[in-house]
């Protein structure tokens, strides 16, 4: 038999009964040695003293073992709870560092096309038309800059599941992110190509563009000078898909499963070389989930990528 906190308390009475009756078969041979003595009334009384005794510190025992049962639950309990608040500062901080990582990756991508439009401004004569067009660049690239920011930090450091998306022309979004990549695809040799089909999406449109962006500029990077990359979109049965496709050098099929993962390069020193860190498609793939979609990916060594991003079509109502 056992307590209800584990003591063995039958184990215990056991022995304390074993040793009352030694001390009191001891007790009796000594009262014996005198004559006269009454040792049977001695015995029982022997006896009786001794099993009060021995369940007076049974009773203490088992009462000493709860409190520190009692106890070590407590310290049971406070223990989990410190080890779960220790998990989640170790989880806020993984948090933190991917997004500062993230920031730091996405904040060249802006930077590129306000470098290259200033360095246009400042290097060559140009209209007035297109020295507006300019400034209207590096203005509303600083601006999403500023807004990127903090929609980062929303999705990587609170763990933010939707984005507010809107109505968003499908053409339009397509010329606006040629403006942005044209000026690095230049610098490199390269050309876009680009071509639509009409259509409107539900997006949000500083997520998207930097999604659409990174796509382009990982193709930059995967193809040769005087290559070219392809941005187009197009009207598919239950919605719209856009595509970026390059023709350079492709990947294996082992390597599309992990490209998405965070850090994770193919090539790590050509990755270093162009300044990339691995996060690029791994936040493209996390904001194609807030949009309920993925990147999907075909691909062939020696012959090239092609990312395809399908969105579901735009309902009336919204």
């Amino acid at each position: 038999m056992r307590s209800k906190r584990g003591f063995p308390t039958g184990l215990f009475l056991t022995s304390v009964c074993v040793i009352a009756a030694v001390v009191c078969a001891g007790g009796c041979l000594l009262a014996a040695l005198w004559s006269g003595f009454a040792w049977p009334a001695y015995a029982a009384f022997l006896l009786c003293a001794s099993l009060g005794g021995g369940l007076i510190v049974a009773l203490a025992g088992s009462r000493t073992y709860g409190e520190l049962s009692r106890l070590y639950e407590a310290a049971g309990r406070k223990n989990a709870e410190l080890s779960a608040g220790m998990a989640n500062l170790t989880e806020a901080a993984e948090r933190r560092e991917e997004f500062i990582a993230s920031f730091a990756h996405e904040l060249k991508t802006p930077l590129t096309a306000i470098i290259g439009y200033a360095d246009m401004l400042r290097s060559r004569e140009m209209t007035p038309k297109n020295r507006f067009t300019a400034a209207g660049y590096i203005f509303s690239e600083g601006k999403r800059l500023e807004s990127l920011s903090l929609k980062l930090m929303e999705i990587i450091v609170s763990g933010r599941q939707g984005v507010e998306r809107r109505r968003f022309d499908a053409p339009y979004f397509i010329r606006e992110v040629a403006a942005v990549t044209v000026p690095s695809l230049a610098a490199d040799g390269m050309t876009l190509d680009m071509r639509w089909e009409p259509g409107e999406v539900m997006i949000e449109p500083d997520l998207f563009k930097t999604l659409m962006i990174n796509l382009i500029d990982n193709a930059r990077k995967a193809s040769r000078r005087g290559q070219t990359v392809e941005l187009f979109g197009k009207n598919e049965p239950g919605g719209y898909a856009f595509y970026v496709r390059d023709h350079g050098r492709g990947m294996k099929k082992e390597d599309i499963g992990r490209i998405t993962e965070p850090f994770y390069m193919i090539d790590k020193s050509r990755s270093r070389a162009q300044n990339g860190a691995g996060l690029g498609l791994a936040l493209c793939q996390r904001i194609a989930g807030l949009h309920d979609t993925a990147l999907e990916f075909t691909s062939e060594p020696g012959k090239g990528t092609t990312v395809r991003v399908f969105l579901r079509g735009v309902a009336p109502d919204e």
